[in-house]
């Protein structure tokens, strides 16, 4: 009895230590986001231009980009047929989720990238600097309280968005250099007044919003409207 127990012992020694070096190598084999990897300057992503190019030419681009998986490229269209979105999902080495930009009367006008938890605010802030303002809004969903940050750049076409959860009834969130992004947007600067009537940048619609724009101060404490 006692050599099986030795036994059994072993082999869960032995599948705990083959987990943990499989969890360190997916840990070191991680890439960064491919909103840290994109070398052009916003609001240009992965050369794909907001304000730009048109459908053609972003189509082509994406379908030829090695992170992309070509087989979950969708085309979305107006009640005109003509296209008003692209949507795809990312493949290994990104780590990233999903990526879509959007079109007028054939011109690309913003891009969204769902990033999920490829990348902190810290990663965000270094490389890009800090916002200059920010949005908040207050969500319920199922047995949970949150609220969304739009955190703004507008002279440079992005903005960063971070969702966290909070307890019942608070009407306060901290941000800290550690908070996950959720989600990234490029867009055409001179737009941001028109954006800002649809989903793309704040996603709730407009006449459900309870936030405004507001001057970032750091990180720490920011309050909101329930």
């Amino acid at each position: 009895m006692k050599d099986l127990l030795k036994t059994a012992g072993g082999i869960v020694l032995a599948i705990a230590a083959v987990v943990a070096v499989l969890t360190l190598f997916r840990y070191i084999d991680r890439q960064p986001s491919v909103v840290l990897t994109n070398v052009c300057t916003p609001p240009c992503w992965y050369r794909i231009k907001p304000g730009e190019m048109n459908f053609t030419q972003v189509f082509e681009t994406i379908n030829a980009m090695e992170i992309v998986n070509a087989d979950t490229i969708s085309i979305e269209e107006d009640a005109e047929t003509r296209p008003s979105e692209i949507f795809w999902a990312f493949q290994r080495p990104a780590e990233d989720s999903t990526g879509s930009v959007f079109f007028e009367n054939d011109t690309a006008i913003a891009i969204n990238i769902l990033t999920v938890r490829s990348l902190t605010l810290g990663d965000l802030f270094e490389r890009f600097g800090e916002p200059e303002t920010y949005w908040a809004e207050f969500g319920t969903g199922e047995n949970r309280e949150y609220v969304e940050v739009a955190l703004f750049y507008p002279a440079k076409g992005f903005v960063a968005d971070v969702v966290i959860d909070i307890e019942y009834g608070t009407n306060y969130v901290e941000i800290e250099s550690s908070t996950p992004v959720f989600r990234v947007s490029y867009f055409v600067p001179q737009m941001l007044d028109t954006l800002l009537e649809t989903r793309i940048l704040i996603d709730r619609p407009v006449n459900a919003r309870k936030g405004s724009f507001q001057t970032w101060l750091g990180f720490g404490v920011i309050s909101f409207e329930r």
